[in-house]
């Protein structure tokens, strides 16, 4: 699957450990997620952002059942029932999508407001 500049694509993730319902904008940018539970996995290294996952980003709206962050290859991707719907309305479903470096950023920023440890 193939889609827009900049789109999130590409393949999949998993991770478990915290959770409440979480609404967020990022402060300057364009970046809102909502989720159910955001989860930082330590064992594996990962952190999770699970249920009902829907992220605006730049005018594109990614939903998910999972997003989540691999802090050892500093990848995002999406799995579960994924929707994408571009800016210009495009609409492109999957099961799993690797995302761009961009959202990665956004989501990480994200993460460390919510006292998420995450080293470089």
């Amino acid at each position: 699957m193939t889609v827009g500049r900049r789109s999130f694509v590409r393949t999949l993730c998993f991770g478990a450990l915290l959770a409440w319902r979480i609404p967020a904008r990022a402060q300057g940018s364009h970046f809102e997620i909502n989720m159910d539970e955001l989860i930082d996995d330590t064992r594996n290294g990962r952190i999770v952002a699970r249920g009902g996952v829907e992220i605006r980003y730049f005018g594109e709206i990614l939903t998910a059942d999972e997003v989540s962050y691999d802090r050892g290859t500093r990848k995002l991707s999406a799995r579960g029932r994924i929707q994408l719907q571009e800016a210009d309305g495009k609409i492109s479903r999957t099961d799993a999508m690797n995302l761009t470096d961009d959202l990665r950023d956004a989501f990480v920023s994200y993460a460390r407001r919510q006292n998420v440890r995450i080293e470089r």
